[in-house]
């Protein structure tokens, strides 16, 4: 889990050093970023249990439907410090925004309709370090798709 957390770090970073990039990997950097934070300083609970996709659960048209699943669970996250709620509803906020989604919806409707894409309460429960790891590795693979 530490090699991913500095990788997430090192992409962060090397973002940040990017000024002209364009604001959707600004803002996908920023949601990283908070999440990160979030990582590092939430209560690890494992009585939590949160719907995680996982990348082996999507689909190319149904991207934009998991990161819908797991902004709208962000906040469930355990975290006491004032810091780290900030930064919950920063990435709530940045996800709800179209910025990134428009970004990973590249399906046409009719592709989006026959893709069937699973609703969030059907994916598996797990643990919040385990979701934030998911969630974490899912801005990943949109940052790197948009590279």
């Amino acid at each position: 889990m530490k090699a991913s957390v500095c990788f997430v770090f090192a992409v962060v970073c090397w973002i940040a050093a990017q000024a002209e990039e364009s604001p959707k990997i600004l803002t996908l950097s920023k949601v990283m970023n908070e999440l990160n934070k979030i990582n590092h300083g939430m209560i690890k609970d494992k009585s939590i249990r949160l719907n995680s996709p996982t990348i082996n659960d999507l689909k190319d048209c149904c991207v934009a439907s998991a990161l819908e699943c797991f902004r709208s669970q962000v906040l469930d996250l355990s975290v006491t410090d004032a810091k780290l709620k900030r930064s919950q509803k920063i990435v709530f906020n940045e996800l709800r925004k179209s910025l990134i989604v428009n970004s990973v919806s590249t399906c046409k409707p009719e592709e989006i309709q026959t893709s069937q894409c699973k609703s969030c309460d059907s994916y598996n429960k797990v643990d919040s370090p385990i979701f934030v790891q998911n969630f974490l590795t899912l801005l990943q693979k949109i940052y790197a798709s948009h590279a």
